[in-house]
């Protein structure tokens, strides 16, 4: 749980709140010499992969209903939001490079619990929207 607390911190808050959380709760990470700097990358490329994905997909949005022009409705926004997530983890995945020889920094781990939080989000929104009963 305290993983996941500061997976949501380092995406959403200052650093200063990030690091007080890593420094309470993880005292043995928040010393090591390499925490700053790949927190920091990580922070990077998640925001600056968010916002790449955001003005792909708002493009994509824009040329779909310019074409196809279709119902503005719960469910489609839910189909649009679970696309969003898709495109975010999946370019996320092949973009981050995160991993080290070891696999068990704090970077890591929040960069993992990150990716399976957007994946089992991203299953619970396609599982609601394609089965959600049409008129």
């Amino acid at each position: 749980m305290k993983l996941f607390f500061a997976s949501i911190l380092m995406l959403f808050s200052p650093r200063k709140g990030f690091e007080w959380f890593v420094r309470k709760f993880y005292p043995n990470e928040y010393l090591d010499p390499n925490f700053n700097e790949s927190s920091c990358h990580l922070r990077r490329k998640l925001r600056s992969a968010a916002t790449y994905n955001f003005f792909f997909f708002s493009v994509a949005m824009v040329v779909i209903w310019y074409f196809w022009r279709f119902e503005f409705s719960w469910v489609n926004a839910f189909k649009a939001v679970s696309s969003y997530i898709a495109l975010t983890v999946t370019v996320g995945r092949g973009g981050w490079s995160l991993q080290t020889w070891d696999g068990n920094t704090l970077s890591e781990r929040i960069d993992q619990r990150i990716y399976k939080m957007a994946q089992y989000t991203n299953v619970v929104i396609l599982l609601v929207t394609i089965y959600y009963p049409n008129k």
